[in-house]
């Protein structure tokens, strides 16, 4: 009888641990969380607008090949480090208090490629009429 007391025992803390865990992991932040916190159109370059970004990405995530027509990206990490590949430059690690830049037209990509969480600001400098960024294929 005590056996079968213990497998029951076993059993439902079984679905309360199974319970739990689909709660964690249904809980995880997204690969990648950014949040635009500034735009401004610039009135001594018309045409041309600044967005600021602040951006969150847990390790192993990449974003696609991209570039931004028409805009400048200035990405200056604040905590981890990001690998950045961008034509004509190369692979570029960067450090938290370090910055990188990106010329316009030019397709590059971003990944975190740390096991710890990565934050960064990015300021952008981009026509007005053109999208933010566009993907590249290759």
């Amino acid at each position: 009888m005590k056996r079968k007391g213990l497998a029951a025992l076993l059993f439902a803390g079984g679905i309360v641990v199974g319970a739990a865990s689909s709660e964690i992991i249904h809980a995880q932040a997204p690969a990648l969380a950014t949040k635009l916190v500034f735009q401004s159109d610039l009135n001594n370059l018309p045409g041309q607008e600044v967005l600021m970004y602040a951006s969150s990405w847990q390790p192993g995530f990449r974003l696609p090949l991209h570039m931004h027509p028409e805009g400048h990206e200035l990405t200056y990490v604040v905590e981890g480090e990001q690998t950045f590949e961008i034509d004509g430059v190369g692979t570029k690690v960067v450090k938290a208090g370090e910055a990188i830049y990106t010329p316009p037209n030019t397709p590059h990509f971003g990944r975190n490629a740390t096991d710890g969480v990565s934050r960064t600001i990015v300021i952008r400098i981009k026509a007005k009429d053109q999208p933010v960024a566009v993907d590249v294929k290759r």
